[in-house]
Protein backbone atom coordinates (compact mmCIF):
# COMPACT_ATOMS: atom_id res chain seq x y z
CA UNK A 1 0.00 0.00 0.00
CA UNK A 2 1.34 3.20 -1.06
CA UNK A 3 2.63 6.66 1.22
CA UNK A 4 3.72 9.38 -0.39
CA UNK A 5 6.81 9.14 -1.70
CA UNK A 6 9.84 10.83 -0.20
CA UNK A 7 11.03 14.26 -2.67
CA UNK A 8 13.92 13.40 -5.51
CA UNK A 9 17.69 13.49 -4.04
CA UNK A 10 18.42 15.67 -6.83
CA UNK A 11 18.29 19.71 -5.53
CA UNK A 12 18.87 22.68 -7.54
CA UNK A 13 18.13 25.75 -4.79
CA UNK A 14 18.84 26.00 -1.13
CA UNK A 15 15.36 25.36 -0.21
CA UNK A 16 15.15 22.18 -2.59
CA UNK A 17 18.35 21.21 -0.83
CA UNK A 18 16.84 21.54 1.87
CA UNK A 19 13.53 19.22 1.64
CA UNK A 20 16.35 16.74 -0.47
CA UNK A 21 18.18 16.36 2.72
CA UNK A 22 15.61 15.69 5.08
CA UNK A 23 14.14 13.21 2.09
CA UNK A 24 17.82 11.46 2.71
CA UNK A 25 16.96 11.58 6.33
CA UNK A 26 14.06 9.61 6.34
CA UNK A 27 15.29 7.05 4.34
CA UNK A 28 14.29 4.87 7.34
CA UNK A 29 11.04 4.52 6.00
CA UNK A 30 11.70 2.95 2.23
CA UNK A 31 13.18 0.47 4.70
CA UNK A 32 10.07 -0.49 6.81
CA UNK A 33 7.88 -0.19 3.81
CA UNK A 34 9.84 -2.48 1.59
CA UNK A 35 9.31 -4.81 4.59
CA UNK A 36 5.50 -4.27 4.90
CA UNK A 37 5.75 -5.79 1.42
CA UNK A 38 7.85 -8.73 2.29
CA UNK A 39 5.66 -9.61 5.25
CA UNK A 40 2.37 -8.73 3.01
CA UNK A 41 3.88 -11.18 -0.53
CA UNK A 42 4.78 -13.97 2.44
CA UNK A 43 1.39 -13.90 4.10
CA UNK A 44 -0.31 -14.46 0.84
CA UNK A 45 2.50 -17.31 -0.23
CA UNK A 46 -0.10 -19.86 0.67
CA UNK A 47 -2.27 -18.61 -2.23
CA UNK A 48 -0.44 -21.02 -4.41
CA UNK A 49 -1.96 -23.95 -2.79
CA UNK A 50 -5.89 -22.78 -3.35
CA UNK A 51 -8.05 -24.31 -6.00
CA UNK A 52 -11.26 -22.24 -6.02
CA UNK A 53 -11.89 -21.23 -3.04
CA UNK A 54 -9.93 -23.81 -0.84
CA UNK A 55 -6.38 -24.93 -0.48
CA UNK A 56 -5.01 -28.11 -1.82
CA UNK A 57 -2.51 -29.92 0.51
CA UNK A 58 -1.65 -26.87 2.45
CA UNK A 59 0.12 -27.03 5.58
CA UNK A 60 1.32 -23.47 6.99
CA UNK A 61 4.37 -25.12 8.62
CA UNK A 62 5.06 -26.80 5.12
CA UNK A 63 6.34 -23.42 3.59
CA UNK A 64 10.01 -22.63 2.06
CA UNK A 65 12.09 -21.23 5.01
CA UNK A 66 9.25 -21.68 7.80
CA UNK A 67 11.58 -21.55 10.68
CA UNK A 68 12.95 -18.19 9.79
CA UNK A 69 10.19 -16.75 8.18
CA UNK A 70 7.31 -18.08 10.64
CA UNK A 71 5.92 -14.74 11.95
CA UNK A 72 5.63 -13.24 8.46
CA UNK A 73 4.00 -16.51 7.20
CA UNK A 74 1.40 -16.54 10.64
CA UNK A 75 0.92 -12.72 11.00
CA UNK A 76 2.47 -11.02 7.44
CA UNK A 77 -1.27 -9.56 7.38
CA UNK A 78 -0.25 -6.78 10.11
CA UNK A 79 2.30 -5.28 7.30
CA UNK A 80 -1.15 -3.49 6.33
CA UNK A 81 -1.23 -2.16 9.47
CA UNK A 82 2.35 -0.70 9.62
CA UNK A 83 2.02 0.55 6.07
CA UNK A 84 -1.73 3.07 7.21
CA UNK A 85 0.85 4.08 9.96
CA UNK A 86 3.60 5.31 7.80
CA UNK A 87 1.14 7.06 5.83
CA UNK A 88 0.48 9.43 8.89
CA UNK A 89 4.08 9.41 9.41
CA UNK A 90 4.94 11.19 5.78
CA UNK A 91 1.24 12.80 5.28
CA UNK A 92 1.48 14.75 8.77
CA UNK A 93 5.58 15.46 6.96
CA UNK A 94 4.63 16.14 3.53
CA UNK A 95 1.36 17.66 3.70
CA UNK A 96 -0.68 18.73 6.73
CA UNK A 97 1.10 22.43 7.56
CA UNK A 98 0.55 23.11 3.65
CA UNK A 99 -2.92 22.09 3.59
CA UNK A 100 -3.50 23.95 6.96
CA UNK A 101 -2.79 26.56 5.45
CA UNK A 102 -4.44 26.68 1.80
CA UNK A 103 -1.28 26.18 0.12
CA UNK A 104 -2.67 22.55 -1.32
CA UNK A 105 -6.45 22.99 -1.98
CA UNK A 106 -8.69 19.99 -2.22
CA UNK A 107 -8.67 19.58 -5.95
CA UNK A 108 -4.29 19.47 -5.88
CA UNK A 109 -4.92 16.73 -3.18
CA UNK A 110 -7.08 14.65 -4.62
CA UNK A 111 -5.34 15.20 -7.93
CA UNK A 112 -2.15 14.40 -6.19
CA UNK A 113 -3.13 11.14 -4.55
CA UNK A 114 -5.63 10.22 -7.34
CA UNK A 115 -2.26 10.46 -9.81
CA UNK A 116 -0.21 8.49 -7.92
CA UNK A 117 -2.33 5.59 -6.83
CA UNK A 118 -4.78 5.26 -9.83
CA UNK A 119 -3.09 4.34 -12.94
CA UNK A 120 -1.75 1.18 -11.63
CA UNK A 121 -5.11 -0.60 -9.79
CA UNK A 122 -6.69 0.40 -12.77
CA UNK A 123 -4.18 -1.95 -15.02
CA UNK A 124 -4.13 -4.84 -12.58
CA UNK A 125 -7.93 -4.39 -12.33
CA UNK A 126 -8.28 -5.38 -16.13
CA UNK A 127 -5.73 -7.76 -15.87
CA UNK A 128 -7.14 -9.55 -13.09
CA UNK A 129 -10.57 -9.30 -14.03
CA UNK A 130 -9.38 -10.97 -18.02
CA UNK A 131 -7.15 -13.70 -16.34
CA UNK A 132 -10.85 -14.45 -13.88
CA UNK A 133 -12.79 -15.09 -16.63
CA UNK A 134 -10.16 -17.73 -17.76
CA UNK A 135 -9.71 -18.97 -14.74
CA UNK A 136 -13.45 -19.51 -14.18
CA UNK A 137 -13.92 -20.66 -17.60
CA UNK A 138 -11.19 -23.41 -17.40
CA UNK A 139 -12.81 -24.72 -13.22
CA UNK A 140 -15.63 -22.98 -13.04
CA UNK A 141 -15.09 -21.12 -10.29
CA UNK A 142 -13.18 -17.94 -9.25
CA UNK A 143 -9.73 -18.63 -7.37
CA UNK A 144 -9.18 -17.23 -4.09
CA UNK A 145 -11.04 -13.75 -4.21
CA UNK A 146 -14.97 -14.62 -4.95
CA UNK A 147 -17.26 -11.35 -5.23
CA UNK A 148 -16.41 -10.88 -9.43
CA UNK A 149 -19.24 -9.76 -10.49
CA UNK A 150 -20.15 -6.74 -12.08
CA UNK A 151 -21.22 -4.82 -8.89
CA UNK A 152 -18.02 -5.75 -7.05
CA UNK A 153 -15.92 -4.85 -10.16
CA UNK A 154 -17.63 -0.78 -10.28
CA UNK A 155 -16.91 -0.38 -6.49
CA UNK A 156 -13.12 -1.46 -7.40
CA UNK A 157 -13.45 0.63 -10.58
CA UNK A 158 -14.11 3.90 -8.34
CA UNK A 159 -11.22 2.75 -5.74
CA UNK A 160 -14.46 1.84 -3.52
CA UNK A 161 -14.37 -1.71 -2.68
CA UNK A 162 -14.23 -2.05 0.87
CA UNK A 163 -16.37 1.11 1.65
CA UNK A 164 -19.63 -0.90 2.38
CA UNK A 165 -16.98 -2.55 5.14
CA UNK A 166 -18.47 -5.91 4.23
CA UNK A 167 -15.44 -8.42 3.45
CA UNK A 168 -16.42 -9.34 0.06
CA UNK A 169 -12.75 -9.19 -1.46
CA UNK A 170 -13.04 -9.47 -5.31
CA UNK A 171 -10.66 -9.02 -7.81
CA UNK A 172 -7.44 -7.93 -6.99
CA UNK A 173 -8.03 -8.64 -3.72
CA UNK A 174 -5.50 -6.42 -1.61
CA UNK A 175 -6.47 -3.32 -2.88
CA UNK A 176 -9.17 -3.61 -0.61
CA UNK A 177 -6.76 -1.81 2.38
CA UNK A 178 -6.03 1.36 -0.34
CA UNK A 179 -9.73 1.43 -1.01
CA UNK A 180 -10.30 2.45 3.10
CA UNK A 181 -7.43 4.00 3.09
CA UNK A 182 -8.52 7.03 0.68
CA UNK A 183 -11.67 7.45 3.27
CA UNK A 184 -8.95 8.48 5.78
CA UNK A 185 -7.11 10.84 2.75
CA UNK A 186 -10.66 13.02 2.87
CA UNK A 187 -10.53 12.84 6.96
CA UNK A 188 -7.24 14.08 7.29
CA UNK A 189 -7.62 16.76 4.44
CA UNK A 190 -10.95 17.99 6.17
CA UNK A 191 -9.33 17.71 9.49
CA UNK A 192 -5.94 19.59 9.16
CA UNK A 193 -8.20 22.45 7.41
CA UNK A 194 -9.91 22.64 10.10
CA UNK A 195 -6.39 22.86 12.29
CA UNK A 196 -6.65 19.14 14.00
CA UNK A 197 -3.02 18.68 14.18
CA UNK A 198 -1.63 19.42 17.51
CA UNK A 199 -0.30 16.37 19.51
CA UNK A 200 -3.36 16.00 21.52
CA UNK A 201 -5.34 16.85 18.77
CA UNK A 202 -4.02 13.44 17.03
CA UNK A 203 -3.78 12.00 20.47
CA UNK A 204 -7.32 11.82 21.02
CA UNK A 205 -8.44 10.33 17.80
CA UNK A 206 -6.39 7.76 18.07
CA UNK A 207 -7.94 7.16 21.61
CA UNK A 208 -11.07 7.72 19.66
CA UNK A 209 -10.28 4.96 17.07
CA UNK A 210 -8.96 2.85 19.38
CA UNK A 211 -12.30 2.40 21.45
CA UNK A 212 -14.47 2.31 18.99
CA UNK A 213 -12.31 -0.77 18.24
CA UNK A 214 -11.94 -2.42 21.28
CA UNK A 215 -15.87 -2.25 21.75
CA UNK A 216 -16.30 -4.28 18.98
CA UNK A 217 -19.41 -1.76 18.00
CA UNK A 218 -18.39 -2.02 14.25
CA UNK A 219 -15.85 -4.30 12.50
CA UNK A 220 -15.32 -1.74 9.36
CA UNK A 221 -11.92 -1.32 8.46
CA UNK A 222 -11.71 2.61 8.59
CA UNK A 223 -11.35 2.19 12.70
CA UNK A 224 -8.00 0.85 12.87
CA UNK A 225 -7.44 2.78 9.78
CA UNK A 226 -7.98 5.90 11.32
CA UNK A 227 -5.75 4.53 14.38
CA UNK A 228 -2.97 3.28 12.68
CA UNK A 229 -2.83 6.43 10.41
CA UNK A 230 -2.98 8.91 13.09
CA UNK A 231 -0.99 6.90 15.07
CA UNK A 232 2.16 7.84 12.52
CA UNK A 233 1.15 11.14 12.62
CA UNK A 234 1.77 11.30 16.44
CA UNK A 235 5.10 9.35 15.59
CA UNK A 236 5.94 12.42 13.04
CA UNK A 237 5.34 14.80 15.63
CA UNK A 238 7.36 12.45 18.08
CA UNK A 239 9.93 12.76 15.88
CA UNK A 240 10.45 16.20 15.36
CA UNK A 241 10.44 16.75 18.55
CA UNK A 242 13.02 14.66 19.35
CA UNK A 243 14.73 16.89 16.73
CA UNK A 244 15.17 19.44 19.07
CA UNK A 245 16.90 17.92 21.97
CA UNK A 246 20.67 17.41 22.71
CA UNK A 247 22.36 13.87 21.25
CA UNK A 248 22.38 12.39 24.91
CA UNK A 249 19.24 12.49 25.34
CA UNK A 250 18.35 11.56 21.87
CA UNK A 251 20.63 8.12 22.15
CA UNK A 252 19.35 7.18 25.92
CA UNK A 253 15.68 7.46 24.18
CA UNK A 254 16.76 5.03 21.44
CA UNK A 255 17.77 2.70 23.88
CA UNK A 256 14.57 2.86 25.80
CA UNK A 257 13.09 2.29 22.62
CA UNK A 258 15.37 -0.64 22.01
CA UNK A 259 14.83 -1.95 25.24
CA UNK A 260 10.85 -1.60 25.28
CA UNK A 261 10.86 -3.10 21.33
CA UNK A 262 12.71 -6.27 22.68
CA UNK A 263 10.26 -6.21 26.03
CA UNK A 264 6.94 -6.24 23.77
CA UNK A 265 8.43 -8.66 21.15
CA UNK A 266 8.87 -11.17 24.12
CA UNK A 267 5.59 -10.85 25.90
CA UNK A 268 3.93 -11.65 22.12
CA UNK A 269 5.93 -14.47 21.49
CA UNK A 270 4.91 -15.85 25.23
CA UNK A 271 1.35 -15.29 23.63
CA UNK A 272 0.51 -12.17 26.47
CA UNK A 273 -0.05 -9.51 23.83
CA UNK A 274 -2.06 -10.02 20.64
CA UNK A 275 -0.44 -9.61 17.53
CA UNK A 276 -2.53 -6.23 16.72
CA UNK A 277 -1.47 -4.47 19.74
CA UNK A 278 1.96 -5.94 19.37
CA UNK A 279 2.21 -4.06 15.89
CA UNK A 280 0.73 -0.85 17.41
CA UNK A 281 3.95 -0.74 19.41
CA UNK A 282 6.19 -2.37 16.45
CA UNK A 283 4.97 0.82 14.05
CA UNK A 284 5.93 3.60 15.62
CA UNK A 285 9.33 2.58 17.83
CA UNK A 286 10.15 0.63 14.26
CA UNK A 287 9.93 4.11 12.61
CA UNK A 288 11.47 6.26 14.92
CA UNK A 289 14.68 3.56 15.23
CA UNK A 290 14.94 3.33 11.68
CA UNK A 291 14.75 7.20 11.28
CA UNK A 292 17.91 7.32 13.41
CA UNK A 293 19.97 3.94 11.99
CA UNK A 294 19.60 4.39 8.63
CA UNK A 295 21.46 6.89 7.06
CA UNK A 296 23.46 6.08 4.72
CA UNK A 297 26.45 8.32 3.56
CA UNK A 298 26.99 6.62 0.28
CA UNK A 299 24.75 7.85 -2.85
CA UNK A 300 24.41 4.76 -4.14
CA UNK A 301 23.04 2.83 -0.93
CA UNK A 302 20.93 5.90 -0.78
CA UNK A 303 19.54 4.93 -4.12
CA UNK A 304 19.70 1.32 -3.64
CA UNK A 305 17.27 1.81 -0.58
CA UNK A 306 15.23 4.80 -2.70
CA UNK A 307 14.33 2.08 -5.14
CA UNK A 308 13.22 -0.56 -2.83
CA UNK A 309 10.76 1.86 -1.13
CA UNK A 310 9.43 2.48 -4.80
CA UNK A 311 8.82 -1.21 -5.49
CA UNK A 312 5.99 -1.21 -2.60
CA UNK A 313 3.26 0.10 -4.37
CA UNK A 314 3.47 -1.93 -7.18
CA UNK A 315 4.54 -5.47 -5.35
CA UNK A 316 1.10 -4.46 -3.53
CA UNK A 317 -0.73 -5.12 -6.60
CA UNK A 318 1.15 -7.24 -9.24
CA UNK A 319 1.72 -10.19 -6.70
CA UNK A 320 -1.82 -11.52 -6.81
CA UNK A 321 -1.77 -11.14 -10.93
CA UNK A 322 0.94 -13.15 -10.97
CA UNK A 323 -0.40 -15.89 -8.72
CA UNK A 324 -3.72 -15.81 -10.98
CA UNK A 325 -1.64 -16.33 -13.39
CA UNK A 326 0.65 -18.98 -11.90
CA UNK A 327 -2.65 -21.01 -11.53
CA UNK A 328 -3.92 -20.55 -14.99
CA UNK A 329 -0.38 -21.93 -16.40
CA UNK A 330 -0.64 -24.65 -13.84
CA UNK A 331 -4.17 -25.65 -14.53
CA UNK A 332 -5.13 -24.96 -11.30
CA UNK A 333 -2.90 -27.99 -9.78
CA UNK A 334 -0.72 -26.62 -7.20
CA UNK A 335 0.86 -30.23 -6.73
CA UNK A 336 2.78 -29.54 -10.09
CA UNK A 337 4.68 -26.66 -8.76
CA UNK A 338 7.71 -26.63 -6.22
CA UNK A 339 6.12 -24.55 -3.90
CA UNK A 340 8.10 -26.04 -0.92
CA UNK A 341 11.29 -25.15 -2.12
CA UNK A 342 13.38 -21.89 -1.32
CA UNK A 343 14.24 -21.55 -4.78
CA UNK A 344 10.46 -20.99 -6.31
CA UNK A 345 9.71 -18.77 -3.30
CA UNK A 346 12.35 -16.42 -3.81
CA UNK A 347 11.40 -16.63 -7.52
CA UNK A 348 8.38 -15.39 -6.64
CA UNK A 349 9.65 -12.59 -4.65
CA UNK A 350 12.29 -11.29 -6.70
CA UNK A 351 9.86 -10.97 -10.07
CA UNK A 352 7.43 -9.23 -8.07
CA UNK A 353 9.87 -6.76 -7.06
CA UNK A 354 11.68 -6.83 -10.15
CA UNK A 355 8.56 -6.10 -12.31
CA UNK A 356 7.99 -3.73 -9.58
CA UNK A 357 10.59 -1.57 -10.20
CA UNK A 358 9.73 -1.57 -14.31
CA UNK A 359 6.68 -1.02 -13.53
CA UNK A 360 7.13 1.79 -11.20
CA UNK A 361 9.95 3.31 -13.74
CA UNK A 362 7.55 2.79 -17.04
CA UNK A 363 3.53 3.15 -15.98
CA UNK A 364 3.42 4.84 -12.71
CA UNK A 365 6.08 8.16 -13.02
CA UNK A 366 5.31 8.56 -16.58
CA UNK A 367 1.26 8.22 -15.83
CA UNK A 368 1.82 10.12 -12.59
CA UNK A 369 3.54 13.26 -14.41
CA UNK A 370 1.29 13.27 -17.13
CA UNK A 371 -2.04 13.30 -15.03
CA UNK A 372 -0.81 16.08 -12.97
CA UNK A 373 0.48 18.16 -15.79
CA UNK A 374 -2.97 18.05 -17.27
CA UNK A 375 -5.08 18.43 -14.65
CA UNK A 376 -3.07 20.87 -12.44
CA UNK A 377 -3.53 23.14 -15.31
CA UNK A 378 0.01 22.13 -17.08
CA UNK A 379 1.70 23.30 -14.59
CA UNK A 380 4.12 20.64 -12.57
CA UNK A 381 2.85 19.64 -9.06
CA UNK A 382 5.29 20.21 -6.44
CA UNK A 383 7.11 18.85 -4.29
CA UNK A 384 5.23 20.14 -0.76
CA UNK A 385 7.38 19.02 2.20
CA UNK A 386 7.69 20.87 5.74
CA UNK A 387 10.56 22.64 6.87
CA UNK A 388 13.69 20.59 6.60
CA UNK A 389 14.15 22.45 10.64
CA UNK A 390 10.43 22.96 11.52
CA UNK A 391 11.24 26.12 14.62
CA UNK A 392 8.20 24.78 16.84
CA UNK A 393 6.11 21.52 16.66
CA UNK A 394 2.81 21.21 15.45
CA UNK A 395 0.92 21.61 19.09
Amino acid sequence: MPAAHLPSSRAHTPATAARADEGHALLGLEVLRFACAISVLLWHYNHFHVVGAAHQGFSVSAQPLYGLLKPFYEAGWLGVQVFWALSGFIFFWKYARPVQSGQVNAWRFAVLRFSRLYPLHLLTLLAVALMAWWYRSQHGADYVYQFNDWPHFALQLFLASDWPGRSEWSFNGPIWSVSIEVLVYALFFALCRLGVTRWWQVLGLIGLAGAVYASKRTEHPIVLCVFFFYLGALTHLAHEAMQRVGAGLQRGLAAGMVALLAAGTAVTAWGLLRPMFYTALLAPLAILLLLRWVRPTSPSVSGFIATLGNTTYASYLLHFPLQLLVANLSGAQPERLPLASPAWLLGYLGLTFGLAVLTYRGLEVPAQAWLRARLLGGKPAPGITAPARPSRPRG
